[in-house]
């Protein structure tokens, strides 16, 4: 008897143990999973979608793959920028600034 009890202990632990296993990898397809690109809206209204960016002091770094490019926020019409990728269902938002407040 206390060895069945012991054999269902074990599986029911292998059980979770593998659940738990497959979640991360869940989560890892969703995080590739490519989601459109964000589009920016400088100040003189022409347009560049990058798919790949990180916004460091008062620059946007563009990231994209084999592209990569400093582009100053002062450039941007961040207000533009944000409504553009709001309809599109990209967040895009710069830290510490008052947009949207």
């Amino acid at each position: 008897m206390l060895q069945e009890e012991a054999d269902r202990d074990e599986n029911s632990y292998a059980h979770h143990s593998s659940s738990r296993n497959a979640q991360p990898e869940n989560d890892q397809q969703q995080s590739t999973a490519v989601s459109p690109p964000t589009v920016l809206i400088f100040r003189d209204r022409h347009q560049k979608e990058v798919t790949n960016y990180a916004i460091v002091g008062q620059n946007l770094l563009d990231l994209t793959p084999q592209h990569h490019e400093k582009i100053p926020l002062a450039n941007l019409d961040l207000p533009a920028t944000a409504r553009a990728n709001d309809d599109r269902g990209v967040t895009f938002h710069v830290p510490g600034s008052q947009e949207g407040q």
